[in-house]
């Protein structure tokens, strides 16, 4: 399923002799293939952090003591035994960045097809927020059948099916779009999506207790910021 959208992409790009070169598949501007690496496993650190703080829910990936981590329970490159913050923050990054690395030849599967071909030909057509909005909402829907049979939202497959997932992928486009588009590159979004795929799922992995809904509710709110800030940095460009 996650190969679809590039094989369509595909064949429609070789069907109507416009070529393969329509996808950009050059590196771009390198910093960008940085931050799609880097700012998700930050923003994932970052997130368990505020709902741990916050007691919406509690941490069951590593615990913090007396300026030291411990108890981690996911398995990083550098070892998971007690270790200082600063080199668990690497440990943590070294080790999400490698597993994206990995994910990400599943996703390329959806990425040559969204943001590769069909983002640039809505953008050919449409305005910078109906082409990202509607991209969004179609991704989000494209994955229904996934998430209506309880994947990330077991508790509320209804309505994380109809309203929770499409209104996070609306976010993430706008994440993904300010990438690809400023740095012209098809890579930033396969990079980023294998990311959310491989780091970014702890967060739903968390500990809620009663307060499932209002977790998934959190983490939705967490992506309208990052996709707020990313559509207004985009929009400020053009």
């Amino acid at each position: 399923m996650m190969f679809i959208p590039s094989i369509a992409a595909i064949i429609y790009l070789i069907k109507t002799k416009q070529g393969l070169k329509y996808i950009n598949w050059h590196v771009g501007k390198t910093k960008y293939i940085l931050l799609s690496l880097f700012l998700p496993i930050l923003i994932t650190l970052l997130g368990i952090l505020v709902f741990e703080h916050t007691g919406l829910a509690s941490n069951n990936v590593f615990l913090i003591n007396n300026g030291e981590v411990h108890s981690i329970e996911i398995p990083l490159i550098f070892g998971s035994d007690p270790q200082s913050i600063p080199f668990f923050i690497l440990n943590f990054l070294i080790t999400g960045i490698l597993i994206s690395l990995v994910t990400s030849l599943t996703t390329i599967g959806e990425e040559i097809g969204w943001r590769g071909f069909l983002q640039k030909k809505l953008l050919e057509k449409n305005s910078l927020f109906k082409s990202l909005t509607f991209l969004g909402i179609l991704w989000g829907f494209w994955h229904f059948p996934l998430i209506i049979n309880g994947f990330n939202y077991p508790e509320y497959p209804m309505l994380g099916a109809f309203l929770f997932f499409p209104l996070t992928t609306v976010f993430i486009s706008y994440f993904l779009g300010w990438l690809t588009i400023n740095s012209k590159s098809v890579w930033p979004a396969v990079f980023a999506h294998a990311v959310i795929n491989s780091v970014m799922i702890l967060l739903f992995e968390m500990d809620f207790g009663k307060n499932k809904l209002e977790g998934n509710l959190a983490i939705l709110g967490l992506w309208l910021i990052i996709g707020t800030i990313s559509f207004y940095l985009l929009s400020k460009k053009d």
